[in-house]
C-alpha cells in the first residue's frame, strides 16, 4: 500500500504493485482493457445442471484471485466492490461464466 501525503489534507492510497502481482500471478494472460468492472449479465447464473465447472486447481486460483480481489476492494478500490462481493458467493463451487466475469474485473483493473 502506498500512501501520497503530497497534498495537504489529502491522503491519496494506492496498491498499484499489488494489482501488478495479482495480473502476473494470474494463470491467463489479461490482454485489453474493460470500461467496467462487472458485465450487464454480472448477477446471472447458470442453472447447476447447464453450468460447466471449472476443474479443481482452476477452481483453487478462482478462489485464491478472489480472495485478492476482496482484500484490494476494501482498502483502496472500492470501484470493484460489487463485482467482488458477487463473486465470494461464487468461489464454492465456480463455473466457467464465473471466470469469465473474474477475467473481466482483471481487464478493468489492467486498464
Amino acid at each position: 500500500i502506498t500512501l501520497d501525503f503530497e497534498t495537504k489534507g489529502v491522503v491519496r492510497i494506492s496498491m498499484v504493485d499489488y494489482i501488478k502481482e495479482i495480473l502476473k500471478c494470474f494463470p491467463e494472460e489479461i490482454e485489453g482493457e474493460a470500461a467496467t468492472p462487472a458485465p450487464n449479465h454480472l448477477f446471472l447464473v447458470r442453472d447447476e445442471s447447464e453450468a460447466v465447472k471449472l476443474p479443481e486447481e482452476q477452481a483453487v486460483c478462482f478462489h485464491h484471485t478472489v480472495a485478492q480481489l476482496l482484500f484490494l476492494s476494501t482498502r483502496a478500490r472500492r470501484d470493484i466492490q460489487v463485482a467482488v462481493a458477487f463473486l465470494t458467493t461464487r468461489v464454492k463451487s465456480p463455473d466457467e461464466d464465473d471466470w469469465g466475469k473474474l477475467k473481466r474485473v482483471l481487464k478493468y483493473l489492467n486498464g
